[in-house]
């Protein structure tokens, strides 16, 4: 088999995941318990909190655990959207979940366009916030931008857009769930994110919000009954999940250099090839993750054919987002 879907899930990193899975079968205790076995497994969630939250200098307190990204991106959406605050901004290439959980919060959606390379401008941020009266200025709850499309790949302008946000003393907030792991976050620039552990290949079961430290009261619990994740998410942690999370993420933080290097010549290998064969790619003339390849092939109408066909040749890949 050919794997070209990374960016729907990573392969799982097998020595991980058997590391850890070993250490739950020795000692397979809740981590929520009271025994010296549960306190020892707590412990060590906690060290796989404090190593994803020093990865942004944050305190630990900053990363909450969840199942998955719609899950993260329901709750990060809650934690900012209140009675007072009925709207938010969202770029127009934000992942269905993030338009769902604002629609479901009841939030009004202002929409940035996008130009034909998929790219979101922080002047159409600017003219959109010039346009509001006080009134609507005010009810917006938070301006969101992914950072990296799970789709194109197109990276977009996040530090300069949260400039804008922050001068109107609204917050900004951000999906990295595509782009952890291959391209720097810059984080300080954002007072919350999503990353996804099972795009980094620690299996699916554990995404994280990470609030920035000055944000933190903003966290509502998600679930009560329980007084897991600081009282803010009640139910038993995945803690197979979590460690793997951690020790994945690790991982690919360090090697990010060498898979740019390795994968980049590939990339454009790839598109060369596509290009030639009369095949459009979507953003080309943008920044793009080095991994993500949009390939439109105009004479095609039904691409559930094209992709069966592939599957039939062994080469796995999507038509659009599968997470």
């Amino acid at each position: 088999m050919i794997y070209f879907d990374y960016n729907a899930t990573h392969p799982p990193m097998l020595d991980i995941v058997q590391a850890n899975l070993g250490r739950i079968e020795a000692n397979p205790a809740n981590p929520s318990g009271i025994s010296v076995a549960s306190q020892k497994n707590q412990a060590w969630l906690d060290r796989s909190r404090k190593s994803i939250a020093s990865k942004f200098a944050l305190p630990p307190e900053s990363v909450r655990f969840c199942s998955t990204g719609t899950e993260a991106t329901y709750w990060m959406v809650r934690c900012f959207a209140t009675p007072e605050k009925r709207s938010c901004i969202l770029s127009s290439c934000e992942h269905d979940a993030m338009i769902a959980a604002c629609e479901d919060h009841g939030l009004k959606i202002h929409f940035l366009p996008l130009d034909e390379s998929g790219q979101t401008h922080p002047e159409d941020l600017q003219s959109l916030l010039q346009s509001m009266d006080p009134t609507e200025k005010e009810a917006l709850a938070f301006i969101s931008v992914i950072h990296a499309s799970n789709e194109t790949g197109v990276i977009q302008p996040v530090e300069e857009l949260s400039l804008i946000a922050r001068s109107a003393g609204i917050p900004f907030l951000s999906d990295c769930i595509q782009s952890i792991g291959k391209i720097q976050i810059p984080h300080s620039c954002m007072d919350a994110f999503l990353l996804n552990g099972h795009k980094l290949g620690s299996m699916q079961g554990c995404a994280a919000m990470v609030f920035a430290e000055s944000q933190i009261d903003r966290i509502r619990p998600l679930f009560r009954g329980g007084l897991q994740e600081e009282e803010s998410r009640a139910g038993t942690e995945n803690l197979l999940a979590i460690s793997n999370f951690a020790d994945c993420l690790d991982v690919q933080l360090n090697s990010m250099e060498d898979k740019m290097r390795r994968l980049q010549p590939l990339h454009q290998k790839l598109e060369a090839f596509l290009i030639s064969q009369g095949v459009s790619i979507a953003g080309a003339s943008s920044i793009r993750l080095y991994n993500t390849t949009y390939a439109i092939f105009s004479d095609i109408e039904h691409m559930d054919f094209l992709l069966m066909g592939l599957d039939q040749k062994g080469i796995v890949c999507s038509t659009g987002s599968s997470c």
